[in-house]
């Protein structure tokens, strides 16, 4: 048996679920027959079908799970998680997520550790990398949210005025609103009053005591007239939220009936579990966040764009790539060659493992690596 540290998981993976002792420590990208598989480091090949991993478990605490994807048994005081590949792959999207909040809920995890846990439970199977995504991320535009967590970012758009005046006087009219995937393209007609657009840019940095994450702001810049400047923080900052929230959704509803109304708000609790339950309340009846309560809900107005990015390093340098975006993606973002093929003799690319950046294996000459999904965090990089 091979054994090592993940964070607060002692991590025991069994040589017959796939660890073998001189297993590769590298991701790798492997090709299958409907696709590629990434396999994690520490996993023998492609074909490993089941992994596991142990954790302290609570005193006194069952900590049951139902269902065949993760198989749960106690030994003393240590937790064991069986992952059954196949039950896993066939969950639904943003399963993983919820099914670690419920583990917190009950006091199997310290509070907050869940994404840890859920992070291992992903690196312990080889998995397609958009399947790895889905079963952390149940958000698409049909569902209505967007899982918000310290890999993404946050930017607003906002008029700037010829009065002066806050961009919630300022007078629009939308024309059409349309989506796909995790994105909102919304058409406006702005009044003549406009000058100009501030866009600024929000983190969410992981709170140094405590659960969860805070909304702070990274930068603000404003455009008037085709010239940009710089400034000290945004008109309006509308992530106000109380000091005991720490995990988000960002909740949207078009109407297209309605001259493609749409609102936008991001929903926090102090924990995974109530962030469940509030989104539902807010899905079921949006008038139960009419105004901005910092116990609960920051309303965006209807002129402010509210746009959820991902964030990865390319060449040093922070790059913010959409939800479900791929390397491909983040080369194109970091304005890098016109075709993204042209850097594969160079390519490097990283992921998050263990708290630290493994390094991906890959064909460099199929160009499969350029359409793995990321999850936020990687480093890709080349000459």
């Amino acid at each position: 048996m091979c054994s090592g540290t993940y964070g607060f998981l002692a991590a025991g993976l069994l040589a017959a679920c796939g660890c073998a002792p001189r297993a590769p420590q590298t991701y790798r990208l492997t090709p299958q027959q409907n696709g590629t598989v990434l396999v994690p480091p520490g996993v023998a090949g492609p074909d490993v079908a089941r992994g596991a991993l142990s954790i302290q478990a609570a005193k006194g605490r069952p900590c049951d799970s139902i269902g065949d994807a993760l198989i749960l048994t106690r030994h003393g005081n240590r937790l064991r998680i069986v992952v059954a590949r196949d039950a896993l792959l066939k969950q639904p999207p943003g399963w993983l997520r919820q099914w670690s909040a419920e583990m917190e809920a009950q006091g199997c995890l310290p509070a907050g550790a869940g994404l840890e846990l859920a992070s291992r439970i992903l690196d312990s199977v080889p998995l397609d990398s958009d399947a790895a995504f889905r079963l952390m991320h149940g958000d698409n535009v049909q569902k209505g949210y967007v899982e918000l967590g310290p890999e993404n970012r946050l930017q607003t758009q906002a008029p700037i005025l010829k009065s002066g005046k806050p961009p919630e006087t300022n007078r629009i009219d939308i024309a059409n609103v349309t989506g796909q995937g995790a994105t909102l393209n919304v058409d406006i007609r702005e009044s003549d009053e406009v000058i100009g657009v501030e866009t600024a840019w929000y983190t969410l940095r992981p709170k140094a005591n405590g659960a969860g994450s805070t909304i702070l702001t990274l930068s603000a810049e404003r455009n008037i007239e085709g010239k940009s400047e710089p400034v000290a923080a945004p008109q309006a900052d509308y992530f106000h939220f109380a000091p005991d929230i720490g995990f988000y959704r960002l909740i949207y509803k078009a109407d297209l009936q309605e001259k493609g109304s749409t609102t936008e708000i991001v929903v926090g609790a102090p924990d995974r579990m109530e962030l469940e339950r509030r989104t539902q309340r807010v899905l079921d009846d949006f008038n139960t966040c009419k105004v901005t309560d910092p116990e609960m809900c920051a309303v965006i107005p209807r002129h402010v764009a509210l746009n959820p990015a991902l964030a990865v390093t390319v060449n040093g340098v922070e790059v913010r790539v959409g939800i479900r975006g791929m390397v491909r993606s983040a080369i194109a973002q970091a304005h890098g060659p016109q075709r993204a093929e042209d850097v594969l003799p160079t390519l490097d690319v990283k992921r998050p493992y263990g708290g630290r950046l493994v390094e991906v294996e890959f064909d460099r000459a199929s160009g499969a690596i350029l359409n793995m999904t990321l999850l936020g965090g990687e480093s890709i990089s080349w000459k």
